[in-house]
């Protein structure tokens, strides 16, 4: 079972934003695009993606403006002045905040009037993870759900053979893996590094059947299902067999994997092309998350949606169309940053056959 939630972000800013006076947008030429950097690869392809598009629309043309931190801040401050580009990035966890705010504008009149566009070619609960009052504000470009991975050599230093298939053997294998290395007394290698997102203590929370907001949007973390699932990643935390990205001087978990000081670790498909960009000599492989009480974990979707006070929509969603369309699909697909979230395009790519993408899929 897999399943997405929502993310609750600080809106202060958009809060605040929404007092000034709205700036207009100038006519935008070209058309103007955001996106964050998550990786070298990820920004090459979308460069990829302009210059073709460029390519198949002679007199059009395309400005790539990526945000290089601090997106979702930044994003916020420019939907509410109006000064938001064209076609911005978005994640599904965002669209019940957008749409609160009224900074999106509806797809569905362009996908009516485009037949050539087939939206029943995307994976149908993707789609829907952009549906808000019945009404799709984004259209998703790719997806994955977190896995683990693990480093096959600290595994066999440590007798184990196969990955954790459940909580206990989590636990019991973090504790394994947690070693002096060098013989100096300090530990230096942890058996698991979590990740400081809320994203990804969700899985314990929903394996444990608990929850984080329920369905009258009131926070529910005090259940005793999710203070449960909680307890127990705290007690591998105190226990010191479980760090954070920061207790070890790393910028994120799969930069603590990469750097050797944890052995286990939690991320979607795109940490496979960070680690083989940044850390090529560390090997590693992955499995299915470790069960609770039931199987679950988090679908990450990313797509592209059209800010409500743009200039240009027809010409927005010529691009977005591009972005998400069997062609764009095929650009994603050839990295390992996303699965394709259109089925003819996983089809194509035998995604099933792939023993690396079929884990996420």
């Amino acid at each position: 079972m897999y399943r997405s939630g929502i993310t609750p972000f600080g809106s202060i800013v958009l809060w605040l934003a929404l007092f000034l006076s709205g700036c207009e947008q100038q006519d935008a030429v070209p058309i103007r695009l955001t996106g964050w950097i998550a990786s070298p690869i990820e920004e090459t392809l979308t460069r990829t993606f302009v210059d073709t598009f460029e390519q198949r629309h002679p007199g059009l043309s395309v400005r790539y403006e990526p945000i290089a931190a601090n997106y979702m801040d930044k994003l916020l401050l420019m939907l509410a002045t109006g000064t938001a580009p064209d076609v911005i990035m978005i994640e599904a966890f965002w669209i019940p905040l957008l749409v609160e705010y009224d900074v999106l504008l509806p797809l569905d009149d362009f996908i009516g009037r485009d037949p050539g566009f087939f939206p029943d070619d995307f994976e149908p609960v993707l789609l829907d993870a952009f549906r808000s009052g019945g009404a799709l504000y984004g259209l998703p470009k790719d997806h994955s759900t977190l896995a683990l991975y693990f480093n096959p050599d600290m595994f066999e230093e440590a007798g184990l053979a196969v990955p954790p298939r459940n909580w206990d053997e989590f636990a019991e294998f973090a504790r394994r893996l947690t070693r002096d290395t060098d013989g100096d007394t300090r530990i230096d290698q942890y058996g698991y590094g979590h990740a400081e997102d809320l994203e990804y203590s969700l899985p314990f929370v929903w394996q444990n059947g608990g929850d984080f907001i329920d369905g009258r949007g009131r926070i529910v973390f005090a259940e005793p299902a999710s203070v449960e699932a909680l307890n127990f990643l705290r007690r591998m935390k105190t226990g010191g067999i479980a760090v954070m990205p920061s207790d070890v001087g790393a910028a994120w978990n799969m930069d603590a994997f990469g750097r050797r000081r944890v052995a286990m670790a939690i991320s979607g498909l795109w940490a496979a092309n960070f680690l083989n960009e940044t850390y090529a000599s560390v090997p590693y492989r992955v499995a299915v998350l470790p069960v609770g009480k039931l199987p679950a974990s988090v679908a990450f979707a990313v797509g592209y949606g059209i800010p409500k006070r743009t200039r240009n929509p027809e010409l927005a969603w010529r691009l977005l169309r591009y972005l998400t369309g069997p062609e764009g699909g095929r650009i994603w697909v050839k990295s390992d940053i996303g699965l394709p979230a259109r089925r003819s395009v996983a089809q194509e790519a035998a995604i099933e056959r792939d023993p690396l993408k079929r884990v996420f899929s």
